[in-house]
């Protein structure tokens, strides 16, 4: 059955060349968008989902406004008498029926800028967003002095110089996504967490990392490093930040930049000792050489792009594009490994983690983030219950890579999720501390 599965997915994908191909030459879209509507009730093989014909964050819009969809393809078929449109109309009535619905809540939530909610990434045209009770979060763009790349500092209006009699504020770091070679410390679809924890009193840091052309790894991580170090020597000082109450964040690249710190961090392998109260990732790339075996395995072997019979496509995506060919490098980029070579004090002093990722993402597999969590649960001798007791995997049904760049109910369910278990666990730290 799971064949017969994998073999329509297959069909689907290839048909989509198909309908690629009409809308291209023939200015017909009729073909690739019932190929679009029908992918919203599979998953793309990872990690094709990543390039065309059918890309995540294409099906991604299918998915969430499946509804009008269904609405707009129905008169298309009525004008036209196209059978064709009227599949596409009834894939996403059956994808509107089939989707959970979400309550959203967002009181907590300051609001968002208009031109955010057609995109989060928007984010990048603003210096000033909305925060709390009339006030304003200010977004900030340094260089400091040592560094390759600038950062983005998020703050409350009026916190960048606080009276020392204020309470310090908790800190998180962030670190983007962008397969290692694009994105930027702005663009985020995690971009409304970030406001609203700033206007909450945190002290939001994201990093910038050298990915342009000539960016050997492992330029990306030590950029990171070095920002991460930065806010350790002065930063934190200079925004009056907590750093005993310090969260680390990334998405996708990002949360595998994350990881590969975290991993120094437990090591004691930092050039000064930092120690983190939370890690927040969204669905990280956690294991680039795939060895749960979760990816398409490329079924040929050219050794002048570098492929290897079997090899795993998200693998050598990362060997070719990241690493460069430069298979030596791979030690200091494997998460999951080096996780598994962690002794147990180790990896008890891994921080509490929360990981959002999409039970149908076709660019990372969920599969990868729950051998994380399992290992990293075993290693600390709580794999019976299958998670470390301050663990959690939050899958969203029917998620896809960077689901959130749409403003609907999953996106504010994945927010409200995430700001919940945030302040949840820093609660009971708190309260475990004598300080609540």
């Amino acid at each position: 059955m799971a064949d017969v599965a994998a073999g329509g997915r297959w069909a689907l994908w290839l048909a989509s060349w198909w309908g690629l191909k009409g809308l291209l030459w023939e200015f017909d879209p009729s073909i690739y968008v019932l190929c679009l509507s029908l992918a919203t009730h599979v998953r793309v093989p990872p990690p094709f989902g990543q390039v065309p014909p059918l890309l995540d964050v294409f099906i991604v819009y299918f998915q969430c406004f499946s509804p009008f969809c269904s609405l707009l393809f129905g008169t298309l078929a009525l004008c036209y008498r196209s059978p064709t449109w009227l599949l596409s109309s009834a894939s996403c009535a059956w994808a509107a029926f089939g989707r959970p619905c979400w309550p959203r809540r967002g009181a907590q939530r300051p609001a968002r800028p208009w031109l955010t909610m057609l995109h989060p990434y928007a984010y990048w045209f603003f210096r000033r967003v909305p925060g709390h009770g009339g006030g304003e979060v200010h977004i900030e763009r340094l260089w400091p002095s040592g560094l390759e790349a600038p950062i983005d500092v998020w703050y409350e209006a009026g916190a960048s110089s606080p009276s020392r009699s204020q309470p310090l504020r908790p800190i998180l770091l962030n670190l983007h996504g962008g397969a290692w070679r694009g994105g930027e410390a702005r663009i985020s679809p995690q971009s409304p967490i970030w406001q609203t924890l700033a206007a909450q009193g945190f002290l939001i840091v994201s990093c910038e990392y050298r990915r342009r052309r000539g960016a050997q790894w492992p330029v990306q991580l030590n950029d990171c490093r070095a920002a991460l170090m930065w806010l350790v020597r002065e930063g934190a000082a200079q925004f009056h930040g907590d750093l005993e109450d310090l969260t680390i964040a990334g998405a996708s690249a990002g949360g595998h930049l994350v990881a590969l710190l975290l991993a120094e961090a437990v090591k004691k392998q930092l050039p000064l000792p930092v120690t983190f109260r939370a890690a927040l990732l969204f669905y990280p790339a956690l294991d680039p050489a795939d060895r749960c075996r979760s990816t398409v395995r490329l079924p040929f072997s050219c050794s002048l792009l570098g492929v290897r019979y079997q090899m795993s496509a998200l693998e050598w995506f990362f060997e070719f594009f990241v690493l460069k060919s430069q298979r030596h490098c791979w030690s200091s980029a494997e998460p999951l490994k080096q996780l598994q070579e962690l002794r147990k004090e180790q990896a008890a002093a891994w921080p509490p983690t929360l990981v959002v990722h999409g039970e149908r993402d076709g660019v990372v597999p969920v599969e990868h983030s729950r051998e994380f969590l399992k290992t990293l649960a075993e290693l600390s001798e709580e794999g019976g219950v299958g998670l470390r007791s301050c663990d959690q995997l939050l899958e969203i049904p029917g998620g896809r890579h960077t689901f959130e760049i749409v403003y609907c109910d999953l996106s504010d369910m994945s927010y409200d999720c995430t700001l919940a278990w945030l302040h949840q666990l820093r609660s009971v730290h708190k309260d475990g501390s004598g300080q609540g």
